[in-house]
């Protein structure tokens, strides 16, 4: 492998067959879907098709490229495909695109999108290709290299899923509520990044047995590596959070009051806690929510 240039990070190529199919039919349906909706904003078409470009530069252009030669490299790979490809796929709203089809889906699309099962998945993957031998086997094995790159894309999808998307089958997720989670994700990234930051040797076999000239040494790269997660997983995770709490307050100026600000406490503790119960008491609920909004009217009226 040649040493990592500018050039060479804009020239190395490697796009996999399977990649390019998935992909283009993921970006085909897209705008089929949104071309058949009159309105629909090319914004959010971009951004989607956004989300789709860069997934094809982290699968197979030079960042997956030297992924195998530079645990550095790997890093800035799992950060792209488990962060900000699934928040740009999700800001596309492609789920509004298939509402109709989500609804028939019913009570088991919900409870896969519970915040609890996205925080759940996102843990357990990044964990668990860091510091288990999983990261060997996939430096080793093209197959495994696949499924480690849809468990990057597809938990960081049911973790953002709830947080900068719409929840299929389930109402939205208090502000509050995605903060926590947020919260929850940095403290899984600054964990992880800190024991590879502390790790005295390298510990996947496969980066020293390449052989180069060029670029930092094994350890000074695992601890790079390392670092990225840590602060660059939270940064990311910090960006995401200054865009809740704006959307936040942007409801709060257009009129929520203390009826939202007590909805919202109550949403939180039911999204992360026993939500799914709700769902069998639907009468309890209006009942709960007519009351709710009396409060808000007495309160406005003041």
């Amino acid at each position: 492998m040649p040493p990592l240039t500018w050039s060479a990070l804009l020239t190395e190529w490697d796009l996999p067959v399977p990649a390019v199919i998935l992909l283009g039919a993921i970006a085909a349906g897209y705008l089929v879907a949104a071309v058949g909706r009159p309105g629909w904003p090319w914004g959010q078409t971009g951004t989607f098709l956004a989300g789709v470009g860069l997934a094809v530069f982290a699968i197979g252009g030079a960042v997956n490229a030297y992924s195998d030669v530079l645990f550095s490299m790997h890093m800035a790979q799992h950060l792209l495909l488990i962060m900000v490809v699934p928040a740009l796929l999700l800001l596309g709203r492609p789920f509004d695109l298939v509402q109709g089809r989500l609804r028939r889906a019913g009570r088991p699309l919900g409870v896969v999108t519970h915040p609890a099962v996205g925080f759940a998945g996102y843990t357990a993957v990044v964990v668990g290709t860091h510091l288990t031998p999983f990261l060997q086997h996939a430096l080793t094995s093209p197959l495994v290299h696949g499924i480690e790159e849809l468990l990057y894309v597809g938990s960081g999808l049911l973790l953002l899923l709830p947080l900068v998307g719409v929840r299929p089958g389930r109402p939205p997720l208090s502000h509050l509520a995605r903060l926590v989670v947020l919260f929850g994700a940095m403290v899984v990234d600054a964990v992880v990044g800190v024991v590879l930051v502390m790790t005295p040797a390298e510990p996947f076999p496969a980066y020293a047995a390449v052989i180069r000239d060029w670029g930092p040494g094994l350890v000074e790269d695992l601890h790079w590596g390392g670092a990225a997660m840590w602060v660059g997983g939270d940064a990311l995770m910090a960006a995401l959070a200054v865009f809740v709490i704006s959307r936040w307050m942007s409801a709060m100026d257009r009129g929520d009051d203390l009826g939202t600000w007590l909805e919202s406490a109550r949403r939180s503790a039911l999204d992360l806690g026993e939500g799914t119960a709700v769902d069998d008491d639907e009468d309890a609920l209006r009942s709960y929510n007519a009351m709710l909004a009396k409060l808000a009217a007495r309160e406005g009226g003041r």
